[in-house]
């Protein structure tokens, strides 16, 4: 009975969320009432509280969740131990494609900067540090050494430009799409972007 309990529990942890991530998503943190959030869940709200304590501390679980789910996927990028031009490549697809199938992070790291990152600055480093972007610039630092980067690469600005880069392209696709005249969210132009930003990205770095 005690296995089945834990089961229903986790399910039950999961299911709210899950639910929070939408909300948390669609409205961000002031948005986003506890009661909806349990309702899509199909759970009493007093549980949702006796597991997360309070909507803060949901929504920092939310924001844990989703950096972590980010950052598996480098981690499995620098398992494949790229060097180089091949782990730009990589790296860009690698983030293209997450950013494309996880519209929900997109969203909820829109609504922190607006919030000016208050709940993740709260949060212990641990929760939301990356050691993968230590392992980025020091391949980027190699590949200077190395001489196949140019020479007076700054790698820490290089790291974030490679990020923000490939952000921009989700967060701003909408407003986007209006201005061009076109629909910058289909799959097709998706791919264009991201092989479009791998060469602008190589062509900075390797002179």
């Amino acid at each position: 009975m005690t296995v089945r309990r834990e089961r229903n529990a986790e399910k039950s942890r999961q299911d709210i969320l899950a639910a929070a991530e939408r909300h948390f998503a669609e409205k961000g943190f002031y948005g986003a009432r506890v009661d909806e959030i349990a309702a899509d869940a199909a759970i009493n709200k007093r549980m949702l509280y006796e597991y997360f304590g309070s909507k803060e501390m949901l929504y920092k679980q939310v924001l844990f969740t989703v950096y972590k789910r980010l950052e598996v996927e480098e981690r499995k990028l620098i398992e494949r131990q790229l060097t180089g031009v091949a782990l730009i490549r990589n790296l860009i697809s690698m983030y293209f494609d997450f950013l494309r199938d996880n519209e929900s992070f997109v969203s909820i790291l829109m609504w922190e900067n607006l919030n000016q990152g208050r709940c993740l600055r709260e949060m212990p480093e641990d929760d939301v540090e990356r050691p993968t972007l230590r392992f980025i610039m020091m391949e980027l630092r190699r590949g200077k050494e190395s001489g196949l980067f140019r020479a007076d690469l700054d790698e820490e600005q290089t790291a974030i430009d490679l990020i923000t880069v490939c952000f921009a392209n989700f967060s701003n696709r909408y407003t986007l799409s209006k201005l061009f005249g076109k629909p910058l969210t289909t799959p097709e132009m998706i791919e264009q972007r991201k092989y479009h930003t791998i060469n602008l990205m190589l062509a900075y770095l390797c002179r």
